[in-house]
């Protein structure tokens, strides 16, 4: 801002001294010539008047008393045209400094005037407040996730005793995929406030995807833990649902999610996990030969992302696993840019393919990282060695990079591919 009025002062100064040029001058050149030219003239007339009366007075036409009166009007006409012309450059001169004086404030007057009330100062003097969401509205998901997350460790730094953030930088980590460091904020949470299920819930969850979403029996106290204190508690039975789901336990999986959305809990995401109920219930159909009804079909948002994945093994990958036990399989998709956390996961078996596999906001592991929340994703088929979720030395894989979260086609997916061990 002081750049922007030291310019606007430059600006003036300079039609200033333009004014000042043309009008701060006693008298224009073509002034001054004339001036000049009449200061000679009456000059010449003088000598020429004086000539003759020296004449007149040597030749006798005229008497000494009356040459010398005649002589002293003479001398007097001169002496009033040369004050004349003096007083005519005093007038000059005071009607240049007018004539400056007057411009000169004109420009400044015109120019504030015009400024401040026809130009921006209104505008820069109150500035229109921004609400954060329109400064970030250009950021991706991912952008604004990192900036969530920037923002709450710098407000844990500032206050470490405030509860609600470090609670909230928790689950930022969870979004984030920093499973280990969410579960160490949870722990500070409950060291502050004692335990309660709202924190174990999240906590069991980071615990989870740091085991490769694997109840281990650390993970299982925390849990038990949790329902004893609130048995309704929304994270908790979404990740219970979770696991089952992956799981195969269909059944088990809709049970746990409809008693969070029977619950009418504040803060729960209803439409996704609505979803989530109706793709267990699929999937339980499909597990009993049953065909969903038109109506179920009909009830699927066409506006949300529904990627349907024809996934089958190539002959090499089927004779390499005939002589082994039945493998786990992971059909998954993560985001092109950002974290690794699967946006949309779906565990079958191997004796399962070929099978068509639909990957939606259902299965989406929190309501932040959505297949609705990207653009483009990442989809990969994993037959696990190990029967734990990643992409290990001796897995079978198959991928299809940078697919639009919106494709209505089906993509088709062989696996063919041995991990290097």
């Amino acid at each position: 801002m002081t750049t922007f009025w030291l310019a606007i002062a430059l600006l003036i100064v300079i039609a200033l001294l333009i004014v000042w040029r043309i009008f701060a001058t006693p008298k224009n050149t073509i002034g001054a010539e004339n001036e000049d030219i009449r200061q000679e003239t009456n000059v010449t007339l003088y000598h020429e008047h004086l000539t003759q009366l020296d004449n007149d007075l040597a030749e006798g036409s005229i008497e000494q008393e009356s040459y010398i009166q005649l002589k002293a009007e003479l001398d007097k006409t001169l002496l009033q045209d040369a004050q004349s012309t003096q007083n005519t450059e005093v007038k000059v001169q005071k009607r240049s400094l007018l004539w400056t004086l007057g411009i000169a404030v004109s420009i400044v007057g015109f120019s504030l005037y015009s400024y401040m009330i026809l130009g921006a100062y209104p505008q820069l003097s109150a500035p229109v407040a921004m609400t954060e969401s329109d400064a970030h509205s250009d950021l991706s998901p991912e952008q604004m996730l990192a900036f969530r997350l920037q923002q709450l460790q710098n407000e844990v730094k500032a206050n470490p005793a405030n509860a609600q953030a470090l609670f909230s930088l928790g689950q930022a980590y969870i979004s984030a995929g920093e499973y280990s460091r969410a579960v160490t904020t949870f722990d500070r949470v409950m060291k502050q406030v004692g335990e309660h299920a709202e924190i174990l819930g999240p906590k069991a969850q980071a615990m989870y995807y740091l085991n490769n979403q694997q109840i281990s029996p650390d993970i299982q106290a925390v849990i038990d833990k949790s329902l004893a204190l609130d048995s309704l508690d929304a994270s908790t039975n979404i990740l219970l649902g979770m696991d089952s789901f992956s799981n195969g336990k269909y059944k088990l999986a809709v049970q746990y999610w409809e008693k969070v959305l029977n619950s009418d809990r504040p803060g729960i995401s209803t439409q996704a996990l609505a979803g989530a109920v109706e793709e267990a219930k699929n999937q339980l159909r499909i597990s009993n030969n049953e065909s969903p009804t038109t109506e179920q079909v009909a009830e699927v948002d066409a506006t949300l992302p529904r990627l349907v994945v024809n996934v089958s093994l190539a002959d090499n990958v089927q004779k390499a696993l005939s002589t082994s036990e039945d493998k786990t399989v992971f059909v998954y998709a993560i985001a092109s840019n950002g974290p690794r956390m699967p946006l949309a996961a779906v565990k079958i078996k191997a004796s399962d393919l070929p099978m068509t596999i639909v990957l939606d906001d259902t299965q989406a592991m929190t309501p932040q990282m959505r297949l609705s929340s990207v653009d483009k994703v990442h989809v990969y088929v994993v037959v696990s060695m190990q029967g734990s979720v990643g992409i290990k030395p001796g897995d079978f894989t198959a991928q299809a990079l940078d697919i639009s979260a919106m494709q209505k086609s089906p993509i088709t997916m062989e696996i063919s591919e041995q991990v290097a061990k």
